[in-house]
């Protein structure tokens, strides 16, 4: 079996992108992760956490694909370049993400206290 946090993970970012962020509970996601409800929480706080977790670990991956861009300057064209980053951060988890912070109060207050400011991925 795959690492669990990332079975969890995964599964989370499906149901966003596929139904939004009012269908993101804690047995939507075990569920589709195909686990036992209380592996969720083997694994985090509560859920809350949880969609903190998601949140971060998703922000960390854009800002890969920001190091990548960054650094293919000077290959391929500025504008082929810039096209593939915003297919890339337009087309993934991202803007749904914008979605889930905006909806949930609870999480928002989460990332403050891990220490982002505003909407990450906007930043």
């Amino acid at each position: 079996m795959r690492d669990a946090r990332e079975q969890l993970l995964d599964a989370a970012e499906r149901i966003l992108l596929r139904e939004g962020p009012s269908a993101l509970t804690s047995r939507a996601v075990t569920t589709e992760a195909g686990v036992a409800k209380g592996v969720l929480h083997r694994h985090f706080a509560d859920f809350d956490a949880f969609l903190a977790e998601l949140v971060l670990d998703r922000v960390a991956r854009v800002d890969t694909q920001a190091a990548a861009l960054r650094g293919s300057a000077g290959t391929g064209t500025v504008a082929d370049n810039l096209t593939g980053a915003l297919m890339a951060l337009f087309g993934s988890v991202a803007v749904a993400i914008v979605g889930l912070i905006t909806f949930r109060d609870d999480l928002r207050a989460r990332l403050r206290q891990a220490g982002l400011a505003g909407v990450p991925v906007l930043a």
